[in-house]
């Protein structure tokens, strides 16, 4: 299996796995997303990232297997405020982190937020935030992230 940069001809793709993390998620909470909404999902993420890759605001991967996506994920650059930990605004979000069934628990995952913290690392960005499922948050402990109580968001509608 090969991990690499995520191209445009990739997005579909990334659009897929984006829909079906989160399907997934609901799905372990007894949600269903409707199928309407789940298209939408998937073409709003699909705008984001056709706009965001070729400006270098969204990094992601892929990791394939002959020439078939099996996993992803990416960060999007967005300038947060600066922090006594931080003084840096530019932070890293890292998300849509997904690996089709058949490939987990072969480390397609961690290979990709691996890449993405050196990618951060080697371009000066000292943080790196995200949602993490619970299926996720034993990958990311293991490579060091913490839960951070104090967050909280509202959705407004």
């Amino acid at each position: 299996m090969k991990l690499q940069y995520a191209t445009i001809d990739d997005v579909k793709m990334l659009a897929i796995h984006h829909r079906k993390m989160f399907e997934e998620i609901w799905e372990q909470k007894s949600q269903k997303i409707e199928k309407a909404r789940a298209q939408e999902l998937e073409a709003a993420y699909s705008e984001k990232i056709i706009k965001q890759i070729p400006e270098g605001t969204c990094i992601a991967w892929v990791v394939k297997n002959d020439n078939q996506i099996v996993a992803s994920g990416a960060i999007s650059i967005v300038s947060f405020v600066p922090v006594p930990n931080d003084t840096n605004h530019n932070i890293a979000y890292l998300h849509s982190m997904y690996t089709e069934k058949g490939y987990r628990h072969q480390k397609c995952a961690q290979k990709i937020v691996d890449r993405a913290i050196h990618y951060c690392q080697k371009n000066g960005i000292n943080r790196v935030v995200l949602n993490a499922s619970d299926a996720g948050k034993p990958i990311y402990e293991k490579l060091g992230f913490v839960s951070s109580p104090e967050t909280m968001r509202l959705f407004i509608k």
